[in-house]
């Protein structure tokens, strides 16, 4: 009798355990929106150059430098895929104008100064002894010299760093 009352009460406190649980997600998550209005219809859009917009998949912006990095779902995705750019704006007439700094896993831009910028990046290469895929970081850093009046840079240059 006691050791059947022992499992009823162990039993009664973990249901209400989960049910706590429960509860406390429920209330975690946002109630859905209800209409307000009539929907309004959207038409695909099929300019060609936003099939280049909607391949970016990674994106840093770097106000103060007029600049941004940016990688792109293409090539290879289980060796890398990523290709990877930075882009100067030279307003409105000019437009960007974009380096690719390469094909990586990821990048991480670690700091940001007038003309400079230090990436971490991961990549993968494939191991020609086992076969299997090899997976690496490395840093770089990437310079230029910025044009006149904050005109985008003519070239830049990517070094090794430790």
């Amino acid at each position: 009798m006691i050791r059947s009352t022992v499992v009823l009460a162990l039993a009664a406190t973990l249901l209400s355990a989960c049910g706590q649980g429960a509860d406390t997600q429920e209330a975690a998550s946002p109630a859905a929106l209800e209409p307000a209005g009539a929907p309004v219809t959207v038409e695909v859009e099929d300019a060609a150059w936003l099939q280049a917009a909607a391949s970016v998949v990674e994106l840093v912006a770097l106000p103060d430098l007029n600049a941004k990095v940016f990688g792109t779902a293409a090539g290879d995705p289980a060796v890398n895929g990523l290709y990877t750019y930075i882009a100067f704006f030279g307003g409105a007439a000019e437009g960007w104008r974009v380096y690719r700094l390469g094909d990586f896993e990821d990048f991480e831009v670690l700091a940001s100064a007038p003309g400079r910028i230090d990436l971490e990046i991961n990549e993968s290469a494939v191991d020609s002894e086992s076969g299997g895929i090899a997976a690496s970081t490395r840093r770089i850093i990437v310079g230029w010299t910025p044009g006149e009046d904050g005109a985008p840079p003519q070239t830049i240059s990517v070094t090794p760093a430790a």
